[in-house]
């Protein structure tokens, strides 16, 4: 796909120049596309929205009690590291029993996953940070915050790749309504959802439209996630409104003090959020190009931000929002072109290739670990063992790891898996395996 020329008008404003940076977009043949300019159209700032840090470990049963004997006694609080957090279990959709929450800190942690042993290695530590407690720290600090957090959670607690989620917000631009049906991506069908204010979706190879076409999203929860929404009404649907609006007024400070930021315009996000599995596929994949040397280290925030940029322009090649059959949108453009996420830490080269790196289809493979399963169950459904007992053989085995992971990137929960096996293993009673 080719990009539209780029133009911007003349100091004295009668003539028009072409420029790499121009707001003014023109097609070759059929003359001006889009004039961003008479929109006052303006980047407002470029974040890390969330990051979600995972470890792997065994539980330290001294905390689990802890814990656990603090909401047997119906405590609401409980004290940690220093500072005071909400208790209570946590859903079992989310794959962890316990929850610790700290909105003014800015930091949620579930621990202890379900249906897998406390004493048995595994990623029983997941912590989600907010934009407040990542814009209050270095990644070193935070690395060193979480780090605290997972050493006292777990024993032997290693770091194992994060989810991160990158966004810009612009103004002076908004959605049209056929941005969908211009937007190429890997999605398979698109679902529609009209009227709703406020909405959450975790389908996987789906695009979705909601919020009155003032939000989008495309793509799969277990891989690269593109949203696209009304940032302005959703900072004031969570109370986060002043919050985003001094962050906003900050990074469009003028040479005089005054802030570009216009209170009276809506500011629109563009979101690329990163599963932990394609960060994982990242560090095993990219290359240098002068050494040969593959692999590189993305299993912390400090580490996974060295190569924010190429994670954000991979993002938005992942996604193509088209003007038509030839040249992309010009505001996708200007995401390529002229976005640049600027932290000290930002190590971006132009040695290192990028590159995901996929398991061979050789290799042991979903397909393998479903006949694995089924055997399995076939087979002790022939002996009329209980499920209960079934399930603690599948879970003692060396790679139920592997498989939980497996399905988790196929946005399947190990909640949900069990569910599923539950469901299997009961079919094979009652068609008579047993007798």
């Amino acid at each position: 796909m080719k990009h539209l020329d780029r133009y911007e008008p003349s100091e004295d404003g009668t003539t028009t120049n072409q420029t790499d940076k121009g707001l003014l977009f023109v097609h070759p043949k059929f003359g001006k596309v889009q004039d961003l300019y008479l929109d006052n159209f303006q980047i407002v700032g470029t974040y890390v929205d969330t990051l979600r840090q995972l470890f792997k470990g065994s539980m330290n049963l001294d905390f689990l009690t802890d814990i656990e004997d603090s909401l047997s006694f119906g405590e609401k609080t409980f004290r940690f590291v220093g500072h005071d957090w909400i208790l209570g279990k946590s859903g079992k959709a989310s794959g962890y029993q316990y929850r610790l929450q700290n909105n003014q800190l800015g930091i949620i942690i579930f621990c202890k996953m379900f249906h897998s042993k406390a004493e048995s290695i595994g990623s029983h530590l997941k912590i989600e940070c907010s934009p407040w407690f990542l814009d209050n720290r270095s990644p070193k600090k935070v690395d060193q915050f979480l780090a605290n957090i997972a050493k006292k959670v777990l024993r032997c607690a290693e770091p194992h790749y994060p989810a991160i989620h990158l966004a810009v917000d612009v103004q002076g631009w908004k959605p049209e309504n056929d941005l969908s049906e211009r937007m190429t991506c890997k999605s398979r069908r698109v679902s529609n959802f009209y009227g709703i204010d406020k909405a959450e979706f975790t389908v996987s190879d789906v695009s979705c439209v909601y919020d009155r076409s003032q939000s989008f999203k495309f793509g799969s929860a277990g891989a690269v996630q593109l949203a696209i929404y009304n940032k302005t009404i959703q900072a004031q649907s969570i109370d986060k409104f002043d919050y985003m609006e001094h962050k906003w007024q900050e990074s469009t400070k003028l040479d005089d003090g005054s802030s570009g930021y216009d209170s009276e315009s809506d500011v629109f996000r563009f979101e690329v959020r990163f599963h932990h599995s394609v960060i994982q596929q990242f560090a095993l994949g990219t290359c240098n190009k002068e050494t040969g040397e593959i692999g590189v280290k993305m299993r912390t925030y400090s580490e996974v931000i060295k190569h924010i940029q190429a994670l954000w322009l991979y993002g938005l090649k992942s996604f193509r929002l088209n003007y038509n059959s030839n040249y992309l949108d010009p505001m996708w453009t200007i995401l390529l072109e002229d976005i640049v996420f600027k932290y000290p830490e930002s190590a971006y080269k132009d040695n290192l290739h990028y590159k995901r790196y996929y398991k061979k289809a050789t290799s042991f493979s979903g397909k393998n670990y479903q006949l694995y399963i089924g055997n399995l169950l076939s087979a002790c459904a022939r002996k009329g063992l209980k499920f209960k007992r079934v399930l603690q053989e599948l879970q003692g085995s060396v790679i139920w790891g592997d498989i939980a992971q497996h399905y988790e990137k196929n946005n399947t929960t190990e909640h949900q898996l069990i569910e599923r096996l539950r469901q299997s293993y009961q079919e094979r009673i009652l068609m008579g395996y047993s007798i």
